[in-house]
C-alpha cells in the first residue's frame, strides 16, 4: 500500500508541476525524490521517534471508531492521517510520503510572496532552492507528523491574504476562511498570527490610500503598535502566566531542554524574557548545548541561520519593497518567534516549530539568495563553457589537420 501512495504522490506532482517553470519541475522533482528516499529508507533507521507514535495511535484509534475531540489539534490532524490510512494503509510511512509532496509545494506560495514583496523581482530560483533544500526543514517536513501540512497552510494563507489585499483580487478572499479554519484546527497560534497580519495589512493599505503615498518603515512601525498591543492582549488571553509555566514544564521534558530553570512570576518577567527566548528559538542550539549526536548535527545549521537572518535584515533595509506585503509577513515572523520562543524549551520541538519562520526569513532575503545563486551558476558554468570552447577549437584544428 505504501507503493500505491508513492505512485499517487508522483502522479500528483507531475500534474501540479506541468504548468510550472522548468526550474521548479527539475528542482521539485529532485526534492520529492529526496523526500521519498528519506521516508522509505532513512526514516526506519532513525533512533529518534519524536511524536510519530502519538499521531499514529490517534489515527488508528479513529479508524477503529474512537470519537474525535473537535477542540483537539491532535485529533484534527489525526483525522487527516486516518483518511490517508484508509486510502493507503495504516503505516506512518504513508504519511511521510504524502508530506514529501506537501514540502515541495511550500515553494510555490513562498516564491509568490517574494515576487510580490519585491515587485518586480525577476527570478526566485535562489529562494526556490532554499525552500526545497534547507536541511532541517527538509528533514522535519518529511516526518509523519503535522508540520508539513501546517506550514503549507500557513504560507498558502499568507499568499491568499496578500493576493486579496495587495493585488485587490477580492474573490481570493473567499478561499481564506476555509484555509484559516484548517490552520486553526492544526495550530491555532499560527492562524491567529496570520489573522493579525492580515488585519495589519488592511490597516497599512488604508493608510496608503488616505495618504496617497507609500508608507515608510517608520510609519510601518507606528502601524505596528496597535497590532502589537492587540497581539499581546490576545496572547495573554490564550496563555495566562500559569498556563505559560505549565507549557514550559511540559516542553523541558526530554534530553534536549534549554533554559529549563526559567519560570514566569508575572507579565513583566514574560516581557523581560521575550528577547532572549526569541533568539534561542530562532538560532538554538548553540555550540555549548551539544550533548548528543542530534545536538551536534543541529548546531551545524547555526551559521546558515545567522547568514539567512542577516541577509533578510539587510535586504529589507536596502531593497525597495511593498509595505502592504511586508507588514503581515513581519507580524507573523516577529510574533511567531517571540510567541513560540516564550513557550518552547526543547531543541527538537524548537527546530520543528521554526521551519515556517525560517522560510519567511528566506522570503525576506529572496533578492540576496537570487544574487548568490546567479554568482554560483556563473562560477560553475564559466569553466564548463571554456572547456567546451577549447574542445570545439581542438576538434576544428584536428579537422583542418586531417583535411590538409
Amino acid at each position: 500500500m505504501v507503493a500505491l501512495a508513492v505512485v499517487a504522490v508522483v502522479l500528483a506532482f507531475a500534474l501540479l508541476a506541468r504548468r510550472r517553470s522548468r526550474r521548479f519541475r527539475l528542482a521539485g522533482g529532485l526534492a520529492l525524490a529526496g523526500h521519498l528516499a528519506f521516508a522509505l529508507v532513512v526514516l526506519p533507521l532513525l533512533p529518534y521517534t519524536w511524536d510519530i507514535g502519538e499521531f499514529h495511535g490517534i489515527a488508528t484509534g479513529l479508524l477503529r471508531g474512537a470519537e474525535a475531540n473537535p477542540f483537539s489539534s491532535l485529533d484534527a490532524f489525526g483525522t487527516v492521517q486516518a483518511v490517508l490510512y484508509a486510502m493507503f494503509g495504516a503505516d506512518p510511512t504513508t504519511l511521510s510520503v504524502v508530506n514529501g509532496l506537501l514540502a515541495v509545494l511550500m515553494a510555490l506560495p513562498a516564491c509568490y510572496l517574494a515576487r510580490r514583496l519585491y515587485d518586480p523581482l525577476e527570478s526566485t530560483d535562489g529562494l526556490l532552492l532554499a525552500v526545497l533544500f534547507l536541511p532541517f526543514p527538509f528533514l522535519f517536513s518529511s516526518l509523519p507528523m503535522r508540520d508539513a501540512l501546517s506550514t503549507l497552510l500557513a504560507l498558502t494563507l499568507l499568499a491568499v491574504c496578500v493576493r486579496a489585499i495587495a493585488d485587490r483580487r477580492r474573490w481570493w478572499a473567499l478561499t481564506a476562511p476555509p484555509l484559516w479554519a484548517m490552520l486553526f484546527l492544526l495550530r491555532e497560534e499560527l492562524a491567529l498570527l496570520v489573522l493579525l497580519g492580515a488585519t495589519g495589512s488592511l490597516l497599512v493599505a488604508g493608510l496608503q490610500r488616505v495618504a496617497d503615498r507609500e508608507v515608510t518603515l517608520a510609519s510601518l512601525a507606528l502601524a505596528g503598535v496597535p497590532v502589537g498591543v492587540a497581539g499581546f492582549a490576545l496572547f495573554t488571553r490564550l496563555f495566562p502566566v500559569d498556563a505559560l509555566n505549565s507549557r514550559l514544564q511540559y516542553r523541558i521534558m526530554g534530553g534536549a531542554a534549554y533554559l529549563g530553570f526559567e519560570r514566569y512570576g508575572s507579565w513583566l518577567d514574560v516581557l523581560l524574557a521575550a528577547p532572549v527566548r526569541a533568539i534561542y528559538f530562532q538560532f538554538a542550539p548553540f555550540p555549548l548545548h551539544v550533548d548528543s549526536a542530534f545536538d551536534l548535527v543541529a548546531v551545524l545549521s547555526l551559521p546558515l541561520l545567522v547568514v539567512l537572518a542577516t541577509a533578510a535584515y539587510l535586504t529589507l533595509r536596502r531593497v525597495e519593497h511593498d509595505p502592504v506585503v511586508a507588514f503581515p509577513l513581519l507580524v507573523v515572523y516577529l510574533g511567531g518567534v517571540v510567541g513560540y520562543g516564550l513557550i518552547d524549551s526543547n531543541f527538537g520541538t524548537t527546530i520543528r516549530h521554526r521551519s515556517v519562520f525560517v522560510f519567511l526569513l528566506a522570503v525576506f532575503a529572496a533578492p540576496a539568495l537570487e544574487s548568490w545563486w546567479r554568482s554560483l551558476r556563473l562560477r560553475v558554468e564559466e569553466p564548463l563553457g571554456q572547456r567546451r570552447d577549447r574542445d570545439e577549437h581542438q576538434r576544428e584544428a584536428e579537422e583542418l589537420d586531417a583535411g590538409a
